[in-house]
Parts: C-alpha cells; sequence; structure tokens
C-alpha cells in the first residue's frame, strides 16, 4: 500500500507534476538568493532613494494597430469608437479611431502591404 503516490504514476498529470516540483524550484532560488544576500552583507549597497514615482501611461495606440496594414483603421479615422456597450478603459472612455502614423507601401514578391 503506497501512502505518499509517485509523482511518476499515471495517476499524476503533467500539469500536476510541474506544479508540484515548480514550487520546490521557486523555494530552491529565493534560499539561494537569501544565502548569497546574508553572506555578502557587506557588500550590499545602501538604497539612497526615499520614494520612488511610478507612471502608468496608457492611452497610446496598440502596437497591433500601428504596425499592421488595416485599410479599416484609415477609412474610420477621427470617428468615435463606439461598441455599442460599455468598454472597461484606464482612462475617461475609448479615444477616436486612429490610423497609422506612416503609409504603407507593399514590399516582396506578393505585392501585399
Amino acid at each position: 500500500m503506497k501512502i505518499h503516490p509517485s509523482p511518476f504514476d499515471s495517476a499524476w498529470s503533467r500539469r500536476k507534476v510541474l506544479a508540484t516540483f515548480g514550487q520546490g524550484f521557486g523555494a530552491l532560488a529565493f534560499a539561494s538568493l537569501e544565502a548569497a544576500e546574508t553572506a555578502n552583507r557587506a557588500q550590499v549597497i545602501a538604497p539612497k532613494a526615499k520614494r520612488v514615482v511610478q507612471l502608468f501611461m496608457g492611452g497610446a495606440a496598440s502596437h497591433v494597430d500601428l504596425f499592421d496594414f488595416k485599410p479599416a483603421l484609415i477609412k474610420h479615422h477621427g470617428e468615435a469608437s463606439d461598441f455599442g456597450e460599455k468598454v472597461e478603459a484606464f482612462q475617461n472612455g475609448l479615444g477616436p479611431w486612429k490610423k497609422p502614423v506612416w503609409d504603407f507601401k507593399p514590399y516582396g514578391r506578393s505585392g501585399r502591404c
């Protein structure tokens, strides 16, 4: 009779094995970092900053919309972006549609943008 199932039994899924062993690897990494910091306490530089300012600048156009050719964005440039329902946004609502800031040109043998 087995008291503890082996991680290599067929009852253990790959997800369960990775979750079980992954927690151990995280603990080993933390213990190693903690030991290194304790051993080299004299070499650790004391922080001088008293405050930290974190800036979150939401509201820019998505990189997906800027680097992919999308003719519909050019067609609807400047129109209000209304999806017919409330959309969660970081700022006060969504801004208008914005076309790419540069022109796309066809390259390569396909001749597509």
